[in-house]
């Protein structure tokens, strides 16, 4: 009897141990947890978040860092106030000129030149389409020469086209860099040609007349438009021209060129009045002012220092 009681005690005692053991590694085979005290704060999602940013730039003020800014201050402080590009209507304007450069000379004594009217169409206010007729004559007699040159009234055309590098402001003030194409027919003469005969001790005088020709010419521009009243601007401009080629004569070439100048010469000037007509105003660009580069709005005080410091609210919170 005994000796069953010891059997039995010592199952007992062995599922007990088995027991004990098994929950020790179950025990140990689970992650600890520290325990965190709950937070009240509400998560806040993401479209409140958004509306709450969108709800300070309406008011004037830039997130930066911890602060919270006016738009003039971010500016000043990040250095990146931007200018909006001005977008013009693919027809801006056309302008009428007058180049009244040559006229003025000639009444300072300049023995050649003439006159001629441009047409000048504004595409987006940047790429300037130009198209330029004329007329042009001279009457010079060299100084220490024994002959006259008369070149009879004649016309000339130019077509070309320039750049605006003043693009993205108003279209009151203009710098252009062009190109254009230069063509004219003209008569011209050499008259009282005298040539002494020592041996007869005269002296004989003849003239070459209606000597025709035409030339071909390029010319490099650059012009400055700037706005005097309303729809009226003034121009000035420098040309630099080239020959492509020109008719010349067994007797004589011609020493000018009606539209280019002087064979010899290669850069001339122009004054010019223009006027100018607008099309599509109502979808011309409004005055823009300086923009701050995070919000878009105008800056009208850029150096105006207000701060206001306020605490931002975190992703995690509902305030």
């Amino acid at each position: 009897m005994t000796k069953f009681l010891g059997h039995r005690f010592v199952r007992v005692a062995a599922i007990v141990l088995i027991m004990v053991v098994s929950c020790m590694l179950h025990s140990m085979g689970q992650r600890r947890v520290s325990p965190v005290k709950p937070t009240t704060n509400k998560v806040m999602t993401a479209k409140q978040n958004d509306a709450k940013i969108a709800e300070l730039k309406r008011k004037g003020f830039v997130i930066m860092g911890d602060t919270i800014v006016t738009d003039s201050v971010a500016a000043l402080m990040n250095d990146t106030i931007k200018i909006t590009r001005m977008t013009y209507p693919k027809l801006t304007s056309i302008t009428i000129g007058a180049n009244v450069w040559d006229p003025i000379m000639r009444l300072f004594g300049q023995s050649y030149g003439g006159m001629d009217f441009s047409a000048e169409l504004s595409l987006w206010n940047r790429i300037v389409p130009t198209v330029e007729i004329g007329f042009g004559s001279a009457n010079n007699t060299p100084d220490e020469k024994n002959f006259t040159y008369h070149g009879d009234l004649a016309l000339y055309g130019k077509i070309g086209c320039g750049y605006n590098f003043k693009y993205n402001s108003k279209p009151d003030y203009m710098a252009l860099v062009g190109f254009r194409l230069g063509y004219s027919n003209f008569k011209y003469s050499i008259t009282d040609v005298t040539i002494d005969d020592n041996y007869w001790q005269e002296q004989n005088r003849f003239e070459i007349t209606d000597l025709r020709s035409n030339a071909l010419w390029g010319e490099l521009v650059v012009a400055m438009h700037i706005k005097l009243f309303e729809n009226w601007s003034a121009g000035w401009s420098v040309k630099y021209h080239f020959l492509f080629n020109y008719k010349s004569n067994p007797a004589a070439d011609p020493w000018y060129i009606p539209g280019y100048g002087t064979r010899g010469s290669s850069i001339s000037a122009g004054f010019s009045l223009y006027y100018t007509i607008p099309f599509n105003k109502d979808k011309w660009p409004r005055d823009e002012k300086r923009k701050n580069a995070y919000t878009g709005q105008p800056i009208d005080s850029p150096t105006s220092t207000t701060t206001r410091r306020v605490e931002i609210p975190g992703p995690g919170s509902g305030n």
